[in-house]
């Protein structure tokens, strides 16, 4: 297994694809939508096995104007802080630990670049029992519950990097 930055002429093609088979759970992304996020606001990974794409981890950083509701939540309540905006592994590749990694080497960006917070969300209809206890597992606690996107309800995660903005927060 390979973990490495995107490259759009290389991957922007797999990732959409990736993107919209689990285009539920993730929600639409077009090429000029991708194109919108970049290097300056955002922290884009893919995983290869055996020279196969395999799949991608995009994280949104907190000065982006990205039109996401789940993002603006965060956006409007925190500053200085990275967004989990899509994880997808190809189900050839699941169990292997993919995820994982993209979560560790998520962890040492934001700790070396400085950043106070990440956040996800986690869809609770039905409640993703897998994803919750996942992201327990790498020190995500729950910071609220909301209704987003019309009636989707998620459990909005929170993970600190910096205790002493956690305490004047």
């Amino acid at each position: 297994m390979e973990i490495r930055p995107f490259k759009r002429e290389q991957d922007l093609q797999n990732l959409l694809k990736l993107n919209e088979k689990f285009v539920e759970l993730l929600s639409p992304m077009s090429a000029s939508q991708f194109d919108n996020i970049n290097e300056d606001n955002s922290y884009v990974l893919v995983a290869e096995v055996d020279g196969q794409f395999a799949g991608f981890f995009m994280l949104v950083k907190s000065n982006a104007d990205y039109e996401s509701e789940n993002f603006r939540w965060f956006q409007k309540r925190y500053d200085n802080f990275i967004y989990v905006d899509r994880v997808a592994v190809d189900n050839d590749f699941c169990g292997r630990g993919i995820g994982s990694e993209f979560y560790q080497r998520a962890f040492r960006y934001a700790e070396k670049n400085n950043i106070d917070y990440m956040f996800a969300e986690i869809h609770m209809d039905p409640p993703n029992e897998k994803s919750l206890a996942f992201h327990d597992s790498l020190g995500f606690v729950e910071e609220g519950t909301a209704t987003l996107k019309g009636d989707h309800h998620y459990s909005l995660q929170k993970k600190v990097f910096n205790q002493a903005a956690e305490k004047s927060a």
